[in-house]
């Protein structure tokens, strides 16, 4: 299962033009000069500039009453080719990384008040590894394995990180309706497939569909180059029901009901494979988060928390477990045009969540890391602590960097199997040169290790040069 800004893109606000309306304005504009005229020679300059002034103040508001906001506006969209129109698309969150700008233009249906724009990215990794990650695509030291030989390449190019998107918006008596159907090509074995990210649609303060967990926090994801993100991120997309509001002028409250799975530890006395234990999950509740969201001059802050049932059935056994979670992350704006990314977790149960031990390389033999059988035969939740945090240094307009660590521990039970993941590192370094601003490339130095329960070790340095177009 794969799970899984900082020039902000440019947006200009135009509204809709009702032909009617433009009419009576320029009939009205008409008549008003033309009464004017017939009295232009009975008053001095200085009156009938003064006559001219007031009339166009009063122009101006009936213009605005009706919905124009800006006659430049009005000139600029009606020139536009009636099918291609400039609106303001709301813009959804992403990685720091991917967050570049992008033509407005979108398409206005016929016969429909909904606009569609089309969107994504054009994106080329080339990477060199000196160790044995079988996540060829993505930097995860989870997917480094014990062994040698097992990565056959140490060289890599892949086009993974490039991605589609479609989105729509139509105004309703509920406020507007958004829609996001976005995909991109990651594999981690560096072929580009089909891989649905988001499948998303909005309508006031209430969403539907899958995007990322409600326990997550995009706008922390540091401003990497890399696919995969730091160790101990938070980071799923899966369906879910949310409901988002402003609570205060810079507060949001954020609630959701999620889709419910389980990953778990296979006790080290069980061979995988047995029919007496096939590990069935079983998911009585869906997961449950919320979360609070702080903005102001300082950056934000985002303290969110996740609630999950969990349990197992075999064919000889059955038992659940409380599983829960608290992920606090942010931004912090440092000097002028600096700022601090980061994120802290600590939680019992919520392995699937977080980015190494979401899906270790030897997950296959040793299952996961939400939950296992203890000594006593019942069913505990596994402790997860993790936390990074990165510095972005904006050297000038086009050019910048991203430095940071990031630490990751499991606190393994006795039962588990020797491969298990304990704890894992994470660390990269960057350069970004941005020549315009729909494009982006630069060059990475990445470092991660990861010890098993049994004291296995392993790392990996690798080197990666990107490049990206926004469309």
């Amino acid at each position: 299962m794969l799970n899984h800004a900082q020039i902000k893109p440019h947006s200009k606000r135009f509204s809709a033009v009702k032909p009617l309306s433009l009419s009576l304005v320029t009939l009205s504009l008409l008549c008003s000069i033309n009464a004017y005229s017939q009295q232009a020679e009975q008053q001095t300059d200085q009156k009938r500039i003064q006559s001219l002034e007031q009339r166009l103040q009063e122009l101006e508001q009936q213009i605005q009453k009706q919905g124009l906001t800006n006659t430049q506006d009005t000139i600029e969209e009606t020139s536009i080719e009636n099918d291609i129109i400039l609106i303001n698309m709301p813009q959804t969150d992403q990685r720091a990384s991917h967050e570049f700008a992008a033509p407005d233009k979108s398409i206005k249906l016929s016969n429909s008040d909904t606009t569609l724009q089309l969107g994504g990215q054009i994106w080329l990794d080339a990477m060199y590894n000196n160790g044995e990650m079988t996540n060829r695509a993505g930097f995860q030291p989870s997917s480094i394995a014990y062994e040698e030989n097992v990565v056959k390449d140490d060289t890599l190019l892949t086009v993974g990180q490039s991605k589609f998107s479609l989105k729509s918006y139509t105004p309703s008596v509920y406020g507007p309706i958004t829609t996001l159907f976005e995909f991109d090509f990651f594999n981690p074995d560096g072929d580009a497939g089909f891989h649905l990210t988001q499948l998303w649609a909005e309508v006031g303060d209430f969403g539907a569909g899958q995007t990322f967990t409600g326990f997550m926090d995009i706008k922390s994801f540091p401003n990497v180059l890399e696919y995969w993100g730091p160790n101990s991120m938070v980071f799923v997309r899966q369906p879910q029901v949310r409901y988002n509001t402003a609570v205060s002028k810079n507060g949001r409250i954020i609630f959701t009901v999620e889709k419910s799975y389980s990953d778990f530890a296979i006790p080290s006395s069980v061979n995988v494979g047995n029919d007496a234990y096939n590990n069935d999950n079983t998911n009585e509740l869906p997961d449950i988060t919320a979360a609070y969201l702080h903005s102001g001059n300082f950056g934000y802050i985002k303290s969110a928390m996740i609630l999950r049932k969990l349990g197992y059935e075999t064919t000889t056994a059955k038992d659940s477990t409380i599983g829960w979670g608290v992920n606090v992350s942010g931004l912090i704006n440092v000097l002028e045009k600096d700022s601090i990314q980061y994120q802290f977790i600590y939680g019992e149960g919520i392995g699937r969540y977080v980015n190494d031990t979401c899906c270790s390389y030897y997950n296959g033999e040793t299952g996961g890391v939400d939950a296992g059988i203890d000594l006593s035969g019942n069913l505990v939740a596994i402790p997860v602590a993790g936390g990074f945090a990165y510095y972005n240094k904006q050297w000038a307009p086009k050019w910048s960097s991203a430095i940071g660590y990031s630490y990751l521990k499991v606190d393994n039970l006795d039962t588990q199997k020797a491969l298990s993941i304990k704890d894992s590192t994470y660390t990269s370094v960057n350069v970004i040169w941005s020549p315009t601003v729909q494009v982006k490339t630069g060059v990475e130095f990445q470092y991660g290790d990861i010890q098993s329960k049994s004291t296995y070790e392993a790392d990996d340095f690798r080197i990666q040069a990107s490049v990206g177009f926004k469309y």
